[in-house]
Protein backbone atom coordinates (compact mmCIF):
# COMPACT_ATOMS: atom_id res chain seq x y z
CA UNK A 1 0.00 0.00 0.00
CA UNK A 2 2.96 2.37 0.74
CA UNK A 3 4.45 1.34 -2.28
CA UNK A 4 1.58 2.20 -4.69
CA UNK A 5 1.09 5.74 -2.70
CA UNK A 6 4.76 6.54 -3.31
CA UNK A 7 4.29 5.72 -7.37
CA UNK A 8 1.25 8.14 -7.26
CA UNK A 9 2.63 10.68 -5.29
CA UNK A 10 6.24 10.29 -7.91
CA UNK A 11 3.57 10.56 -10.85
CA UNK A 12 1.76 13.54 -10.05
CA UNK A 13 5.26 15.40 -9.24
CA UNK A 14 6.45 14.59 -12.09
CA UNK A 15 3.13 15.46 -13.80
CA UNK A 16 3.49 19.13 -12.10
CA UNK A 17 7.61 19.80 -12.82
CA UNK A 18 7.65 18.70 -16.26
CA UNK A 19 5.48 21.40 -18.25
CA UNK A 20 7.22 23.81 -15.83
CA UNK A 21 11.02 23.20 -17.27
CA UNK A 22 8.96 22.82 -20.98
CA UNK A 23 7.20 26.06 -20.76
CA UNK A 24 7.36 28.77 -22.77
CA UNK A 25 8.36 28.86 -26.84
CA UNK A 26 12.23 28.27 -27.34
CA UNK A 27 12.30 28.78 -30.83
CA UNK A 28 9.03 31.30 -31.02
CA UNK A 29 9.65 34.68 -33.39
CA UNK A 30 7.24 37.70 -32.86
CA UNK A 31 5.05 39.09 -35.31
CA UNK A 32 6.60 41.88 -36.03
CA UNK A 33 9.82 40.30 -36.68
CA UNK A 34 8.44 38.14 -39.54
CA UNK A 35 8.44 38.93 -43.25
CA UNK A 36 5.34 37.11 -44.36
CA UNK A 37 6.26 35.43 -47.81
CA UNK A 38 3.26 34.93 -49.97
CA UNK A 39 4.73 33.55 -53.05
CA UNK A 40 8.30 32.47 -54.38
CA UNK A 41 10.58 32.46 -57.57
CA UNK A 42 12.70 30.09 -58.73
CA UNK A 43 15.21 30.80 -61.53
CA UNK A 44 18.29 28.98 -63.10
CA UNK A 45 21.26 31.18 -62.18
CA UNK A 46 24.59 31.30 -63.90
CA UNK A 47 26.84 28.05 -63.67
CA UNK A 48 26.37 25.78 -60.91
CA UNK A 49 27.74 27.91 -57.72
CA UNK A 50 24.69 29.74 -57.91
CA UNK A 51 22.47 27.08 -59.29
CA UNK A 52 18.85 28.39 -57.70
CA UNK A 53 17.67 31.81 -57.79
CA UNK A 54 15.15 32.11 -55.12
CA UNK A 55 12.89 35.70 -55.42
CA UNK A 56 10.68 36.26 -52.50
CA UNK A 57 7.66 38.28 -52.42
CA UNK A 58 7.11 39.94 -49.29
CA UNK A 59 3.51 41.19 -48.46
CA UNK A 60 4.44 45.28 -46.85
CA UNK A 61 1.72 44.45 -44.05
CA UNK A 62 1.35 48.45 -43.47
CA UNK A 63 0.58 48.78 -47.50
CA UNK A 64 -2.33 45.80 -47.05
CA UNK A 65 -3.70 47.42 -43.75
CA UNK A 66 -4.16 50.86 -44.49
CA UNK A 67 -3.59 52.72 -41.15
CA UNK A 68 0.35 53.01 -41.80
CA UNK A 69 -0.41 53.05 -45.53
CA UNK A 70 2.79 54.94 -47.01
CA UNK A 71 1.81 54.97 -50.56
CA UNK A 72 4.28 52.39 -51.60
CA UNK A 73 4.28 49.26 -53.09
CA UNK A 74 1.79 46.58 -51.30
CA UNK A 75 4.81 43.61 -51.82
CA UNK A 76 8.58 43.91 -51.98
CA UNK A 77 10.88 41.04 -53.69
CA UNK A 78 14.12 39.99 -52.22
CA UNK A 79 16.21 37.39 -54.42
CA UNK A 80 19.15 35.13 -53.34
CA UNK A 81 21.47 32.42 -55.13
CA UNK A 82 23.06 29.60 -53.90
CA UNK A 83 24.05 25.92 -54.97
CA UNK A 84 21.32 24.72 -53.55
CA UNK A 85 17.62 25.70 -52.38
CA UNK A 86 18.46 26.11 -48.91
CA UNK A 87 21.79 28.15 -49.71
CA UNK A 88 19.73 30.49 -51.73
CA UNK A 89 17.19 31.21 -48.80
CA UNK A 90 20.14 31.92 -46.44
CA UNK A 91 21.44 34.67 -49.63
CA UNK A 92 18.03 36.28 -49.23
CA UNK A 93 17.94 36.68 -45.87
CA UNK A 94 20.72 38.80 -45.89
CA UNK A 95 18.52 41.53 -47.24
CA UNK A 96 15.96 41.66 -44.80
CA UNK A 97 15.82 43.11 -41.97
CA UNK A 98 12.85 40.30 -40.56
CA UNK A 99 12.98 36.58 -40.68
CA UNK A 100 11.45 35.26 -43.84
CA UNK A 101 8.01 33.06 -42.83
CA UNK A 102 7.31 30.20 -45.55
CA UNK A 103 4.47 29.10 -44.02
CA UNK A 104 1.76 31.06 -46.00
CA UNK A 105 3.28 31.01 -49.56
CA UNK A 106 0.23 30.73 -51.62
CA UNK A 107 2.32 29.96 -54.86
CA UNK A 108 5.72 28.45 -56.52
CA UNK A 109 6.91 29.34 -60.04
CA UNK A 110 9.34 27.83 -61.48
CA UNK A 111 11.32 28.52 -64.69
CA UNK A 112 10.95 26.64 -68.28
CA UNK A 113 14.75 26.44 -68.13
CA UNK A 114 15.31 25.22 -64.66
CA UNK A 115 12.05 22.53 -65.72
CA UNK A 116 13.31 21.28 -68.70
CA UNK A 117 17.00 20.66 -66.39
CA UNK A 118 14.80 18.72 -63.76
CA UNK A 119 12.91 19.64 -60.53
CA UNK A 120 13.23 17.15 -57.99
CA UNK A 121 16.42 18.51 -55.86
CA UNK A 122 13.91 21.74 -55.12
CA UNK A 123 10.93 19.46 -54.47
CA UNK A 124 13.11 17.71 -52.21
CA UNK A 125 13.82 20.79 -50.27
CA UNK A 126 10.19 21.72 -50.04
CA UNK A 127 8.61 18.59 -48.91
CA UNK A 128 11.45 18.25 -45.79
CA UNK A 129 11.31 21.72 -44.84
CA UNK A 130 8.52 22.05 -41.63
CA UNK A 131 7.84 25.41 -42.38
CA UNK A 132 7.02 25.28 -46.07
CA UNK A 133 3.20 23.90 -47.07
CA UNK A 134 2.71 20.93 -49.64
CA UNK A 135 -0.68 22.75 -50.66
CA UNK A 136 1.02 25.82 -52.22
CA UNK A 137 0.07 25.52 -56.39
CA UNK A 138 2.73 25.34 -58.44
CA UNK A 139 2.90 27.16 -62.29
CA UNK A 140 5.98 26.84 -64.67
CA UNK A 141 7.17 30.68 -66.20
CA UNK A 142 6.30 30.06 -69.57
CA UNK A 143 9.10 31.47 -71.92
CA UNK A 144 10.55 33.60 -69.05
CA UNK A 145 11.85 34.21 -65.71
CA UNK A 146 9.82 32.72 -62.85
CA UNK A 147 11.11 36.22 -60.67
CA UNK A 148 8.81 38.20 -63.56
CA UNK A 149 5.53 36.43 -62.54
CA UNK A 150 6.23 37.42 -58.90
CA UNK A 151 7.10 41.51 -60.09
CA UNK A 152 3.89 41.79 -61.62
CA UNK A 153 1.20 44.33 -60.36
CA UNK A 154 -2.49 42.79 -60.61
CA UNK A 155 -5.81 45.14 -60.68
CA UNK A 156 -7.96 42.77 -58.35
CA UNK A 157 -5.32 41.92 -55.90
CA UNK A 158 -2.89 43.79 -53.93
CA UNK A 159 -0.79 40.52 -53.75
CA UNK A 160 0.53 39.26 -57.30
CA UNK A 161 0.29 35.55 -55.64
CA UNK A 162 -3.14 35.26 -54.49
CA UNK A 163 -4.60 37.31 -58.04
CA UNK A 164 -2.95 33.94 -59.36
CA UNK A 165 -4.63 32.01 -57.11
CA UNK A 166 -7.85 32.96 -57.65
CA UNK A 167 -7.44 33.43 -61.60
CA UNK A 168 -6.66 29.79 -61.12
CA UNK A 169 -9.85 28.84 -59.36
CA UNK A 170 -11.91 31.05 -61.83
CA UNK A 171 -10.89 29.22 -64.95
CA UNK A 172 -11.16 25.75 -63.63
CA UNK A 173 -14.62 26.59 -62.37
CA UNK A 174 -15.80 27.68 -65.99
CA UNK A 175 -13.42 27.72 -68.51
CA UNK A 176 -11.41 24.51 -69.23
CA UNK A 177 -8.46 22.62 -68.72
CA UNK A 178 -6.59 24.53 -65.64
CA UNK A 179 -6.95 23.28 -62.45
CA UNK A 180 -5.50 23.47 -59.34
CA UNK A 181 -2.15 21.35 -59.04
CA UNK A 182 -0.37 21.61 -55.34
CA UNK A 183 2.93 20.57 -54.41
CA UNK A 184 2.05 17.14 -53.44
CA UNK A 185 0.92 16.28 -56.63
CA UNK A 186 3.35 16.85 -58.69
CA UNK A 187 5.76 15.33 -56.16
CA UNK A 188 3.59 11.99 -56.19
CA UNK A 189 3.63 12.78 -59.74
CA UNK A 190 7.24 12.13 -60.43
CA UNK A 191 6.63 8.89 -59.11
CA UNK A 192 4.72 7.66 -61.30
CA UNK A 193 6.63 4.73 -63.68
CA UNK A 194 7.22 5.81 -67.03
CA UNK A 195 5.42 8.76 -66.35
CA UNK A 196 5.23 12.22 -64.50
CA UNK A 197 3.50 15.39 -63.66
CA UNK A 198 0.88 18.27 -65.21
CA UNK A 199 1.47 21.70 -64.20
CA UNK A 200 0.17 25.49 -65.37
CA UNK A 201 1.60 27.63 -67.21
CA UNK A 202 1.63 31.45 -66.53
CA UNK A 203 3.35 33.82 -68.48
CA UNK A 204 3.73 37.87 -68.08
CA UNK A 205 1.35 39.51 -71.08
CA UNK A 206 1.98 42.88 -72.23
CA UNK A 207 4.81 45.32 -71.59
CA UNK A 208 7.42 44.08 -68.69
CA UNK A 209 8.67 47.70 -68.29
CA UNK A 210 5.55 48.95 -66.28
CA UNK A 211 4.58 45.59 -65.21
CA UNK A 212 6.56 46.01 -61.44
CA UNK A 213 5.37 49.69 -60.97
CA UNK A 214 1.81 50.38 -58.99
CA UNK A 215 1.22 52.33 -62.75
CA UNK A 216 0.03 48.94 -63.78
CA UNK A 217 -2.85 49.47 -61.74
CA UNK A 218 -3.73 52.81 -62.53
CA UNK A 219 -4.49 52.64 -66.22
CA UNK A 220 -8.06 51.21 -67.71
CA UNK A 221 -6.05 48.60 -69.61
CA UNK A 222 -2.90 47.24 -67.89
CA UNK A 223 0.38 47.30 -68.88
CA UNK A 224 1.08 43.71 -68.41
CA UNK A 225 -1.89 40.91 -67.10
CA UNK A 226 -0.92 37.53 -65.48
CA UNK A 227 -1.92 34.56 -67.47
CA UNK A 228 -2.70 30.97 -66.90
CA UNK A 229 -1.84 29.19 -69.98
CA UNK A 230 -1.13 25.66 -71.49
CA UNK A 231 -0.21 22.71 -69.52
CA UNK A 232 3.51 21.90 -69.01
CA UNK A 233 4.12 18.36 -69.48
CA UNK A 234 6.62 16.21 -67.46
CA UNK A 235 8.53 12.79 -68.29
CA UNK A 236 9.93 12.07 -64.46
CA UNK A 237 10.44 15.40 -63.30
CA UNK A 238 11.74 16.99 -66.47
CA UNK A 239 9.36 19.50 -68.77
CA UNK A 240 9.23 17.72 -72.06
CA UNK A 241 6.31 19.79 -73.62
CA UNK A 242 3.70 22.21 -73.35
CA UNK A 243 0.08 20.79 -74.01
CA UNK A 244 -2.64 23.40 -75.32
CA UNK A 245 -5.86 23.23 -76.84
CA UNK A 246 -7.75 19.90 -77.67
CA UNK A 247 -4.32 17.78 -76.02
CA UNK A 248 -4.24 19.88 -73.25
CA UNK A 249 -8.32 19.11 -72.52
CA UNK A 250 -8.54 15.98 -72.90
CA UNK A 251 -5.56 15.39 -70.61
CA UNK A 252 -7.57 17.05 -68.04
CA UNK A 253 -10.58 15.23 -68.94
CA UNK A 254 -8.85 12.02 -68.41
CA UNK A 255 -7.41 13.37 -64.57
CA UNK A 256 -11.23 13.76 -63.99
CA UNK A 257 -10.71 17.23 -63.31
CA UNK A 258 -12.95 19.20 -65.73
CA UNK A 259 -15.53 21.25 -64.40
CA UNK A 260 -16.85 22.67 -66.99
CA UNK A 261 -16.02 23.74 -70.71
CA UNK A 262 -17.12 25.50 -73.87
CA UNK A 263 -17.17 22.91 -76.96
CA UNK A 264 -17.19 24.70 -80.39
CA UNK A 265 -18.88 22.40 -82.99
CA UNK A 266 -19.48 22.61 -86.34
CA UNK A 267 -22.87 21.40 -87.43
CA UNK A 268 -23.24 20.41 -91.33
CA UNK A 269 -25.68 22.72 -92.88
CA UNK A 270 -26.21 25.10 -89.68
CA UNK A 271 -22.38 26.86 -89.14
CA UNK A 272 -20.91 26.95 -85.45
CA UNK A 273 -22.97 25.93 -82.51
CA UNK A 274 -21.74 26.70 -78.61
CA UNK A 275 -22.13 23.90 -76.31
CA UNK A 276 -21.51 24.09 -72.46
CA UNK A 277 -20.26 20.89 -71.34
CA UNK A 278 -20.58 20.96 -67.58
CA UNK A 279 -20.35 18.02 -66.30
CA UNK A 280 -17.89 14.78 -66.98
CA UNK A 281 -17.04 11.44 -65.89
CA UNK A 282 -14.83 8.95 -67.23
CA UNK A 283 -13.02 5.64 -66.61
CA UNK A 284 -10.20 4.08 -67.85
CA UNK A 285 -10.08 0.34 -68.21
CA UNK A 286 -7.93 -2.43 -69.32
CA UNK A 287 -7.33 -6.01 -70.61
CA UNK A 288 -4.06 -6.84 -70.23
CA UNK A 289 -4.14 -11.24 -71.05
CA UNK A 290 -0.63 -10.13 -72.87
CA UNK A 291 0.65 -7.24 -70.29
CA UNK A 292 3.38 -6.32 -72.56
CA UNK A 293 0.50 -5.71 -75.22
CA UNK A 294 -2.48 -4.16 -72.91
CA UNK A 295 -5.54 -2.59 -74.68
CA UNK A 296 -6.91 0.16 -72.75
CA UNK A 297 -10.71 1.21 -73.19
CA UNK A 298 -11.72 5.26 -72.04
CA UNK A 299 -15.43 5.50 -71.36
CA UNK A 300 -16.73 8.94 -70.92
CA UNK A 301 -20.31 10.53 -70.54
CA UNK A 302 -20.98 14.06 -70.32
CA UNK A 303 -24.03 16.53 -70.01
CA UNK A 304 -23.91 19.67 -72.20
CA UNK A 305 -26.32 22.23 -72.82
CA UNK A 306 -26.68 24.96 -75.82
CA UNK A 307 -25.06 28.17 -75.34
CA UNK A 308 -25.26 29.12 -78.70
CA UNK A 309 -27.40 28.45 -82.00
CA UNK A 310 -27.19 31.34 -84.60
CA UNK A 311 -29.22 29.50 -86.99
CA UNK A 312 -32.51 28.22 -88.55
CA UNK A 313 -32.34 24.45 -86.31
CA UNK A 314 -35.25 23.64 -84.55
CA UNK A 315 -34.70 23.14 -80.92
CA UNK A 316 -37.89 22.67 -79.53
CA UNK A 317 -37.84 19.17 -81.29
CA UNK A 318 -36.74 16.31 -79.26
CA UNK A 319 -35.18 15.07 -82.35
CA UNK A 320 -32.93 17.77 -83.19
CA UNK A 321 -30.76 17.64 -80.05
CA UNK A 322 -30.60 13.55 -80.27
CA UNK A 323 -29.01 14.66 -83.68
CA UNK A 324 -26.52 16.61 -81.98
CA UNK A 325 -25.14 14.47 -79.28
CA UNK A 326 -23.13 12.17 -81.91
CA UNK A 327 -21.51 15.29 -83.32
CA UNK A 328 -20.81 16.56 -79.58
CA UNK A 329 -19.38 12.79 -78.86
CA UNK A 330 -17.41 12.59 -81.93
CA UNK A 331 -15.76 16.14 -80.74
CA UNK A 332 -15.18 14.54 -77.39
CA UNK A 333 -13.59 11.64 -78.76
CA UNK A 334 -11.73 13.20 -80.85
CA UNK A 335 -10.24 15.50 -78.19
CA UNK A 336 -8.99 12.42 -76.21
CA UNK A 337 -7.23 10.45 -79.18
CA UNK A 338 -5.45 14.12 -79.40
CA UNK A 339 -4.07 13.67 -75.15
CA UNK A 340 -3.49 9.66 -75.67
CA UNK A 341 -1.42 10.41 -79.04
CA UNK A 342 0.51 13.42 -77.67
CA UNK A 343 1.47 11.61 -74.94
CA UNK A 344 2.50 8.61 -76.58
CA UNK A 345 4.76 11.22 -78.71
CA UNK A 346 6.75 11.90 -75.25
CA UNK A 347 6.59 8.40 -73.90
CA UNK A 348 5.42 9.64 -71.05
CA UNK A 349 2.46 8.32 -69.03
CA UNK A 350 1.09 11.52 -67.48
CA UNK A 351 -2.47 10.20 -68.54
CA UNK A 352 -2.28 7.79 -65.72
CA UNK A 353 -2.58 4.74 -67.68
CA UNK A 354 -0.02 2.96 -66.05
CA UNK A 355 -2.36 3.28 -62.85
CA UNK A 356 -5.44 1.51 -64.40
CA UNK A 357 -2.63 -1.66 -65.53
CA UNK A 358 -1.38 -1.78 -61.84
CA UNK A 359 -5.08 -1.77 -60.06
CA UNK A 360 -6.58 -4.11 -63.11
CA UNK A 361 -3.22 -6.57 -62.99
CA UNK A 362 -0.65 -6.28 -60.16
CA UNK A 363 1.01 -9.28 -61.11
CA UNK A 364 1.21 -8.18 -64.85
CA UNK A 365 2.52 -4.66 -63.90
CA UNK A 366 5.83 -5.92 -61.90
CA UNK A 367 6.39 -7.65 -65.48
CA UNK A 368 6.32 -4.62 -67.30
CA UNK A 369 6.77 -1.62 -64.60
CA UNK A 370 10.60 -1.19 -65.45
CA UNK A 371 9.88 -0.32 -69.56
CA UNK A 372 6.62 0.69 -68.99
CA UNK A 373 7.15 4.04 -71.15
CA UNK A 374 8.15 1.69 -74.23
CA UNK A 375 4.95 -0.57 -73.33
CA UNK A 376 2.93 2.54 -73.15
CA UNK A 377 4.24 4.32 -76.50
CA UNK A 378 3.08 1.22 -78.07
CA UNK A 379 -0.19 0.19 -76.36
CA UNK A 380 -3.71 0.37 -77.74
CA UNK A 381 -6.94 1.96 -76.95
CA UNK A 382 -10.64 2.14 -77.13
CA UNK A 383 -12.84 5.07 -76.84
CA UNK A 384 -16.18 5.08 -75.76
CA UNK A 385 -17.97 8.40 -75.27
CA UNK A 386 -21.20 9.24 -74.71
CA UNK A 387 -22.91 12.39 -74.49
CA UNK A 388 -26.82 13.60 -73.31
CA UNK A 389 -27.90 17.51 -74.29
CA UNK A 390 -29.83 18.48 -71.42
CA UNK A 391 -31.41 21.92 -72.43
CA UNK A 392 -31.05 25.19 -74.50
CA UNK A 393 -31.00 27.51 -71.49
CA UNK A 394 -33.37 30.50 -71.53
CA UNK A 395 -34.82 30.14 -74.57
CA UNK A 396 -35.58 27.01 -77.16
CA UNK A 397 -35.47 28.49 -80.65
CA UNK A 398 -33.18 31.55 -81.94
CA UNK A 399 -35.04 34.87 -82.72
CA UNK A 400 -33.31 34.12 -85.84
CA UNK A 401 -35.78 31.29 -86.71
CA UNK A 402 -39.01 33.92 -86.77
CA UNK A 403 -38.99 36.53 -89.13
Amino acid sequence: MKKSSFSLALLITVQLVIPLVLAGCWDSVELNRRAIVSGVAIDRGEGEAEKFVLSFQVIVADEISGENARGISPVALYTGKGHTMYEALANASRQTARFLSLGHVRVLVISEKLAREGIKDLLDVLERESDTRLTSLIFIAKNQPARDIMSTMTVFSKIPANDLVEKLDTTSKHFGYNYRMEVDDVIRGIQLRGGGPVINGVITDGSREAADTNDNMKTIAPHAVLKVTELAAFKDDRLVGWLKGDAALATALLHNKIKGYPAVIRYPGAGFLAFNVYQSQLEVGVKAADPEHPVFTVKISQQASIKESPNSLDLTSPKTLQNLSPVLIEDTAEKIKAAIETAKKYKSDYIGFGLAMERRDPQGWKKVRDHWEDVFAACEYQIEADAVIRHTDMRSNSFQVNP
